[in-house]
């Protein structure tokens, strides 16, 4: 079951208008998570980013979060998943100009069985490839995954499983959707500059990672690959990817490194957890509200 604008239907009833300015230009966000035992991982800080992305392309939400938290529920409850992953889509609505945002936007919300990657990607890591393309506004979760599938499509061709982004400085920012980590030198580098989108994940991992290792937050040079020791991507769906190829360019020996896997280790008993303390992400707490129910 999907929730539509206000009504719980089935997959070939759940249908958007063809004039809703997410199909015509783009303009809707949305923020994805998984379950753990059922529970969907910090949904807070999910519903926080979504409520930031929202605004920050200029959409309200047409809920506020504790309602569409409830509505979350429902959904997972109607479709009976084990675990599920869950997407949750704001568009910009119905526009009589094609152009001009509608004041009522659209809310679409549905679960489906979550799918896991297969084992090997994780015990002998994956191949990446680097792009120059961009994202707009990357400090929002946009649909605007074009330019992330046609690095992706390269990348297949190449037979790798991700694409990371450099800007036009060359530094390395994120993957098309995940985060990037890397060692050097023992101290773990993450970008976190207005370049890139902060993900849940990489903010579990990072504090995760902090009693153990020296970090940064400077997004390394294109020229530094060969200094890397470790790389690893983060992702709700992705939780902690190794990555053991850069282009052509092996990183460390070519082999999951000791410390991404102690990370591994350390995330995967976080997970089980009874209790996931509250993240407060800055960035998603402090963005002032406008006029979101």
């Amino acid at each position: 079951m999907y929730y539509v604008d206000g009504q719980y239907v089935k997959e070939e009833d759940a249908k958007i208008s063809v004039l809703d300015l997410g199909l015509l230009r783009g303009l809707s966000v949305f923020d994805y998570l998984r379950t753990y035992k059922g529970r969907p991982f910090h949904l807070q800080e999910h519903l926080q980013r979504l409520k930031y992305s929202a605004e920050h392309v200029g959409l309200s939400l047409p809920r506020c979060l504790p309602e569409i938290e409830e509505i979350i529920h429902t959904v997972q409850k109607l479709n009976q998943l084990s675990e599920a992953s869950i997407k949750i889509i704001v568009t910009g609505g119905v526009s009589a100009d094609q152009f001009t945002p509608s004041p009522r936007s659209n809310l679409i919300i549905f679960a489906y069985p979550l799918s896991v990657y297969p084992p090997h990607y994780f015990k002998e890591g994956i191949k990446v490839i680097t792009t120059k393309l961009f994202r707009s506004l990357p400090t929002s979760k946009t649909t605007q995954y074009t330019p992330a599938i046609v690095a992706m499509r390269r990348g297949k061709e190449q037979n790798a499983q991700e694409a990371l982004y450099l800007n036009a400085k060359d530094e390395i920012l994120e993957a098309t959707t995940s985060n990037f980590f890397a060692f050097k030198n023992g101290v773990l580098h993450t970008c976190c500059s207005e370049e890139v989108l902060i993900g849940i994940t990489r903010e579990v991992v990072a504090r995760l990672a902090s009693p153990y290792f020296k970090m940064s937050n400077e997004a390394l040079h294109y020229s530094e690959l060969g200094e890397i020791d470790e790389a690893f991507l983060t992702a709700s769906n992705k939780e902690l990817m190794p990555v053991t190829q850069i282009d052509s360019q092996k990183v460390g020996n070519g082999k999951v490194g000791p410390k991404t896997m102690q990370l591994m280790d350390l995330f995967r008993h976080y997970t089980q957890a009874e209790e996931w303390p509250p993240l407060n992400i800055s960035r998603y707490q402090d963005f002032p509200s406008r006029n979101s129910p």
